[in-house]
């Protein structure tokens, strides 16, 4: 007996519609993944801070700043005003590119503190109001980003 082999059957594309065929390449080719327009990313990790301060004179000491996990323009700033690691204030990241940070008014370890900077590449400008009840402390810092 002979057996008889199938033969492949050439496919064969009915192109009927030139359209249709280009425009499912351009959705195939042009999906991109979504990009992470997080502008907070750029401020999370350690920060080296010169400030001056008019009640304790020139500091520097180091911050860590993370993302807030409730608000998606906010940022936490660890040892703020040299409070403490575990102690953190609250920040917004806000205008055209994220180049203002904004303290509102809130209370750590006993202090109101409150204030504003400008934001720039890898550094911030922070000028900032500390009440702890008796004094007032009025302090202009800079923070520098450090190598993560």
């Amino acid at each position: 007996m002979r057996q008889i082999k199938p033969t492949k059957k050439p496919i064969v594309i009915n192109i009927k519609n030139p359209l249709k065929i280009l425009c499912i390449l351009f959705l195939l080719l042009g999906c991109e993944k979504e990009k992470n327009n997080d502008i907070r990313d750029d401020f999370v990790g350690n920060w080296l801070v010169n400030e001056n301060s008019s009640l304790l004179g020139f500091r520097s000491y180091e911050v860590t700043i993370f993302k807030d996990s409730i608000n998606n323009s906010g940022i936490n700033i660890y040892n703020f005003y040299k409070i403490g690691i575990e102690d953190s204030v609250f920040s917004i990241i806000s205008g055209i590119e994220g180049t203002t940070l904004t303290i509102p008014s809130q209370t750590s370890k006993s202090n109101i503190i409150e204030g504003s900077g400008k934001i720039k590449k890898d550094e911030i400008d922070i000028n900032y109001f500390i009440n702890d009840g008796n004094q007032i402390d009025t302090v202009s810092a800079n923070y520098t980003k450090e190598n993560n």
